[in-house]
């Protein structure tokens, strides 16, 4: 079956969502351990304006599965070798790293060498996402691959329902807030799908109609209304700015100040800033996709290696802040928080990159690899790479 062009404007986006990921992790005990330091600010800031990569993965999981497969025919052998796929580059790295981090955590936490009492407390956290903090990412990814055949099929068949897939989305997403604030309390309720439905169908509506959407965010010459395109660019631009400065200023005065709201603004500002930042990233993406610039090809480096670095850089971090700094200089504490995001995204990318030099079999630890890096094929272009997007089928 005859494969779409490849998109190497996404590991560009999966480049900067990586770096979002590692911000949020590297701040995160910054913001709780620094409140009435003079960075307060900045690492408030920093941790709430970079919580956006796992919603952007969870965007380009499903832009990719949907520009693959949405305008060609899914038959049986093709949900077989789909879930083939499913199986072997993402939930045999899920099951290996949970047993990992979960037997690193049992032992850093001063648990016993207690096998039965080991396998007790693993299996539940295994099979809810829960073995460490940023494996409920995979967790949530699973469920929409398992779902993901069921909506192929309604959108293939209702093009309407397609066309409005972004709003049915944001209507879905909201009415499962609304209904858990209201009757239900789920516990844990960011480990289930329904709590990210709208980034989800954000993306299987721009696979579907990417290359309107594409001349849309790229060019205003030529159309029939180029002030209206760029107004509608700045309108984007406008609602992510400030939507995201909203959320940061809420989280700061709920931080610092005591200051507490209603979960569901938090939850309203978060999900117009996250919305938006998808497309904000791959504006950026679109725009810069061409040049060579040696920035842009670290981005794109990270990107094509992040499934490993998101899976390693938690182990990194957790070995670094064993060794905190015995100072109360602000200045020398920010330097250490700096160094925790350097040492995460540097280690982890080494360790990725060393391993997958290894051989074919490197799949089981970090997925499909990209198929001009890996040992004995020759150079062309990548196969998609992950982390929890589309691999070839």
């Amino acid at each position: 079956m005859d494969k779409r062009a490849k998109l190497t404007e996404i590991d560009l986006v999966r480049g900067f969502a990586m770096m979002g990921v590692l911000m949020v992790h590297a701040t995160s005990f910054a913001t709780v351990q620094m409140r009435g330091d003079d960075f307060f600010g900045l690492y408030n800031f920093l941790n709430i304006f970079s919580k956006v990569g796992t919603t952007t993965f969870i965007f380009l999981s499903s832009f990719v599965l949907f520009y693959n497969y949405y305008h060609r025919p899914f038959k049986g052998s093709d949900l077989a070798r789909f879930f083939k796929n499913r199986l072997m580059y993402i939930l045999v790295p899920y099951l290996l790293f949970s047993i990992l981090f979960f037997t690193v955590a049992w032992y850093h936490r001063g648990g016993e060498s207690n096998l039965a009492a080991m396998l007790e407390s693993f299996w539940p956290k295994l099979l809810t996402g829960k073995s460490y903090t940023h494996l409920y990412f995979i967790f949530i990814n699973i469920q929409f691959y398992v779902l993901f055949p069921l909506v192929l099929m309604l959108l293939k068949r209702f093009r309407g329902f397609a066309a409005s897939s972004v709003l049915v989305g944001i209507v879905l997403q909201w009415l499962f807030y609304l209904g858990n604030d209201a009757w239900w309390d789920v516990t844990n309720r960011n480990s289930w799908s329904l709590s990210f439905l709208s980034y989800y169908f954000l993306g299987a509506w721009i696979g579907i109609y990417y290359d309107r959407v594409k001349d849309w965010l790229t060019s205003a010459q030529g159309t029939a209304t180029p002030t209206l395109r760029k107004l509608g660019w700045v309108a984007l631009w406008a609602v992510w700015l400030g939507a995201a400065l909203v959320h940061i200023g809420l989280r700061y005065n709920q931080r610092l100040l005591g200051m507490e709201y209603h979960p569901l603004l938090y939850d309203a500002f978060w999900n117009a800033h996250t919305l938006t930042t998808a497309l904000v990233m791959l504006q950026v993406a679109l725009s810069f996709g061409n040049k060579r610039a040696w920035w842009l090809n670290g981005f794109r480096r990270i990107g094509v290696y992040s499934f490993g670095i998101y899976l390693v850089h938690p182990l990194v971090l957790l070995i670094y802040r064993d060794f905190p700094p015995h100072t109360e200089n602000s200045w020398l504490l920010l330097a250490w928080y700096a160094g925790g995001l350097v040492s995460a995204l540097a280690v982890s990318y080494m360790v990725v990159y060393s391993i997958s030099r290894l051989g074919r079999w490197t799949w089981i630890f970090f997925g499909k690899l990209p198929g001009n890096l890996r040992p004995g094929r020759a150079t062309g272009s990548p196969v998609q790479a992950p982390p929890l997007t589309e691999t070839s089928s």
